[in-house]
C-alpha cells in the first residue's frame, strides 16, 4: 500500500529507534531496540511464552525469513506457521504481526500508544513499556519515565535509573519488591 505521506522527514525520523545503554540483563528486546518494527515483533512473538531459547529460536527464524515489514505483508499467512507454532496462539500472534507490518509502513508518524488513536492490535501493556523503554529512550515521553507492570521490565527501568545517577537503590527497591 502506498503511503500518503507530506512530511517525509517526520515520516523518517518517527521510525528512527533511541534505544537505552546495553545492560547487564540481557533482556530479547535489547537485542532488536535498534527498529521499532523489529522490536514490535518481537514482543509480539515473545508474550506468553516463558522458555528464552524458546522465544530466541523463533524470532531469530522469524526476521532470517521476514526482515522487513513489507516482507510480512508479501507472505503467504501459512509460511509464518513452521516457525510460530512453537509459541502458540498462531491466529492472534499472525493478525498481530500483520497489523503492526500495516501501521509500521502507512502512519504518516509511527508512534504507539494504548489510546485508540495509537492502539495496534496485539500491542497491550508489555509491547508498548518495550516500545517506550527500547526505542524511544531519552525522548520526550519516553522510556526514561516508563512505568511497566513487567517485573523484567520494571528491572530494566531500575537499572537504568541506578545508572543515570538519580539516587535511585535499585537493591533496596529489589527487597522490597519481595517481601
Amino acid at each position: 500500500a502506498a503511503v500518503a505521506c507530506d512530511d517525509w522527514e517526520a515520516y523518517v525520523n518517527s521510525r528512527i529507534s533511541h534505544p537505552p545503554p546495553p545492560s547487564p540483563m540481557e533482556l530479547l528486546q535489547e537485542f532488536y531496540a535498534h527498529d521499532p518494527w523489529q522490536l514490535l515483533v518481537a514482543c509480539v512473538l515473545m508474550s506468553r511464552v516463558s522458555s528464552w531459547n524458546t522465544k530466541h529460536t523463533a524470532i531469530s527464524g522469524f526476521f532470517a525469513s521476514w526482515p522487513t515489514p513489507s516482507a510480512v505483508l508479501d507472505a503467504e499467512p501459512g509460511s509464518f506457521l513452521p516457525v510460530m507454532k512453537p509459541l502458540g496462539l498462531f491466529e492472534n500472534r499472525l493478525r498481530s504481526l500483520i497489523a503492526v507490518s500495516e501501521k509500521f509502513l502507512s502512519m504518516p508518524v509511527f508512534d504507539v500508544g494504548l489510546d485508540k488513536e495509537r492502539k495496534i492490535y496485539g500491542i497491550g501493556e508489555f509491547g508498548y513499556s518495550s516500545y517506550l523503554i527500547f526505542c524511544r529512550y531519552g525522548t520526550e515521553g519516553g522510556g526514561a519515565e516508563a512505568q511497566p507492570s513487567d517485573r523484567n521490565l520494571q528491572g530494566l527501568v531500575r537499572w537504568l535509573k541506578s545508572q543515570s545517577g538519580d539516587g535511585t537503590d535499585a537493591n533496596q527497591e529489589e527487597s522490597e519488591e519481595g517481601d
